[in-house]
């Protein structure tokens, strides 16, 4: 069983150093056994994936046992009852963990409860904590993190010491810490984010102050950060940290937090609370992946339809260079691009938009430039990479943004020019350099 990235393996490392181990919840392999126990320990337990969000919470009361999940909530009437109804509606993974709680379940969930992100630049650097996200929406969660801030981060900075001698390509660490109201601070969760996840890279290429103007404000999706973001600016983008082609990418509305509108594909719902909107986002969402909030842009079209650009650039000799670019249009009632019902050449697509006034030729040395200085902050933060598909923006003003950078990036969209050298182009390039390797 390969547990070693997962929440039981992160949790043995981080166990092994004693001013760590008093900070960490108990954690062990769920079974039907150490069920038992805990329910005989402990009045609220939780149990979770080895990997990946989710978690489902056992509250004792009245001799009867609560089992509460993001889809049901349910009574059970002794332990084997709980045990048979959890492997057979719930437990849906191979492995689980189960850990204790040291407050009220429902209090515990909601309120002081921190994730804290940790970034260093390669295995040789420091570590920095670079963002703090308060999971739910607290009057007093301010006041607490401002008060015991300095011992929530450097009890995080000590853990993500530790688990980056483990995990040296990891480079972005959040941890879930709470703050007990009794002056005790537990690390309840640690998630690795190698720099394949956008979490990591949002936060490589702001590292460079140079681009951080041309990337979205983004933070890691939690109740707190999903309204402050619709209060800001009215329409978001949500998106899965790892993914591509464009799945799970939600857009949420707010007509100032009267009602809300969820459009996710070509479906749109409607909900009239946040609350309700909120459960909506974690249940098909926010369960099943880690994901990140941005502001969304206000992209040109064309009939209407949104429009990036897909950059190319590739290592060629030692240096990054732009193999390719390609505009795709959005289909109808699509948010996204990834659904193309067009491929057109940048100066065809400009022509034919909504913003024909734009100078070509400036904004394709623009888009060069900045794909090419993206590509090398990236490649500092993941040494590895020899070929980025950048997403760019182009606003219905004419400023350009960094969507996304993808390291495994889809070229058969390249294959379906009319012109098929810019694809034989990419593909040589990429031989060559594998056969280099």
């Amino acid at each position: 069983m390969k547990t070693s990235r997962g929440r039981l393996g992160q949790y043995n490392i981080l166990k092994t150093e004693e001013s760590l181990s008093k900070h960490l919840l108990k954690t062990e392999l769920f079974s039907k056994k150490t069920l038992f126990n805990y329910l005989n320990m402990y009045k609220t337990i939780f149990i979770k994936p080895v990997f990946g969000p989710g978690k489902i919470t056992v509250s004792s009361s009245n001799g009867k046992f609560i089992i509460n999940s993001v889809t049901s909530l349910t009574t059970a009437l002794n332990a084997e009852e709980t045990y048979q109804y959890l492997i057979h509606n719930e437990l849906n993974q191979k492995y689980y963990v189960i850990q204790p709680t040291k407050l009220n379940a429902s209090f515990f969930q909601s309120q002081f409860q921190y994730f804290i992100t940790f970034h260093r630049k390669s295995a040789s650097e420091n570590w920095s904590c670079i963002s703090r996200a308060e999971k739910s929406l607290s009057t007093f969660g301010n006041y607490y993190y401002t008060s015991f801030h300095r011992k929530m981060e450097n009890l995080a900075i000590l853990a993500a010491k530790k688990l980056g001698e483990a995990f040296p390509d990891c480079n972005t660490i959040v941890f879930d810490i709470v703050y007990d109201l009794r002056g005790g601070i537990w690390i309840q969760d640690s998630v690795l984010h190698f720099p394949i996840s956008k979490w990591s890279q949002y936060h490589a290429l702001t590292a460079n102050h140079s681009l951080k103007s041309f990337v979205p404000n983004t933070a890691l999706l939690t109740k707190g950060t999903l309204y402050n973001f619709l209060t800001k600016y009215k329409e978001i983008i949500i998106k899965p940290c790892l993914g591509q082609r464009g799945i799970g990418i939600v857009q949420i509305s707010t007509n100032n937090h009267l009602s809300y509108e969820i459009h996710s594909g070509r479906t749109k719902y409607t909900t009239s609370t946040f609350e309700e909107t909120f459960h909506f986002i974690e249940k098909h969402f926010l369960s099943k992946k880690y994901y990140i909030v941005q502001q969304k842009l206000l992209l040109a079209t064309i009939n209407d339809c949104p429009m990036d650009v897909r950059v190319i650039t590739q290592k060629v000799d030692s240096t990054w260079k732009v193999t390719g670019k390609i505009v795709k249009v959005a289909g109808n009632n699509f948010i996204i691009t990834n659904a193309a019902q067009k491929l057109l050449f940048l100066e065809d697509a400009i022509q034919n938009s909504n913003i024909p006034h734009i100078n070509f030729l400036k904004l394709e040395d623009k888009i060069d430039e900045l794909c090419i200085s993206a590509a090398i902050q990236l490649e500092e933060h993941n040494a590895k990479i020899t070929i980025v598909g950048f997403d760019i923006g182009i606003t219905q003003q004419g400023s350009v943004w960094i969507i996304e950078g993808n390291y495994i990036p889809d070229l058969s969209m390249f294959n379906k020019l009319s012109d098929k050298r810019i694809y034989r182009n990419i593909i040589n390039n990429k031989k060559n350099k594998s056969d280099f390797l």
